[in-house]
């Protein structure tokens, strides 16, 4: 693995702890600093990887999520070990819904995604062996978005936690979705993924 994404995987995965321990640490100041993650965000597939992780930033109330994820495929469910960087925006339009014993959902979540993977095989370009605009997409980036709904539950008690979610996903991305169009064999089951993750609030 290269050097600068060993040095941009450790930055990546330290901030969330960083930002925990500056706010324990500090009781004269409450104030989160703009660079901080809100919480960190662990998902099991949906395109982002078989698993990814990263830090997580809430605005306008919690309405609007930004994510950045290190996601990874191992070997076994691809010809070699696979890393990936997603940017990722989440958007809730609904309100959220009381269930009752302080758990609450969120009927409608929409998300959308920019993925690169680190790999030499993949490439931003492609070289001079192809036609100009022979394809119109590149193999290290893909355009990622999904739907889905959470459920909520507050921590009590706790000084580092204020908040756990568990949400899922129906997605796809860009280059199946136009492989569907061309291809009519491909069905609904062939184009779309199914994603499981968890989201700690600080």
């Amino acid at each position: 693995m290269k050097i600068r994404l060993l040095l941009l995987l450790f930055s990546l995965l330290a901030v969330p702890a960083v930002s925990m321990g500056q706010a324990a640490n500090d009781s004269t100041n409450h104030t989160r600093k703009w660079y901080a993650p809100d919480g960190v965000t662990l998902q099991f597939a949906g395109n982002t990887g078989m698993f990814a992780v990263g830090p997580s930033y809430s605005f306008s109330k919690d309405k609007i999520n930004a994510e950045l994820l290190y996601g990874f495929v191992p070997k076994f469910d691809s010809e070699e070990v696979l890393h990936l960087l997603t940017i990722k925006g989440v958007y809730k339009p609904v309100k959220r819904v009381e269930l009752g014993s302080d758990f609450t959902l969120t009927p409608l979540r929409v998300n959308l995604g920019l993925s690169y993977y680190f790999r030499d095989q993949f490439s931003t370009t492609w070289d001079s062996d192809y036609p100009k605009n022979y394809y119109w997409w590149t193999s290290s980036l893909r355009l990622t978005g999904g739907l889905g709904t959470e459920l909520n539950y507050p921590i009590q008690n706790s000084k580092a936690i204020k908040e756990m979610t568990l949400y899922g996903e129906v997605s796809t991305y860009d280059l199946i979705v136009t492989s569907a169009i061309k291809d009519r064999t491909l069905t609904a089951w062939d184009i779309i993924s199914f994603s499981l993750g968890v989201r700690a609030s600080f």
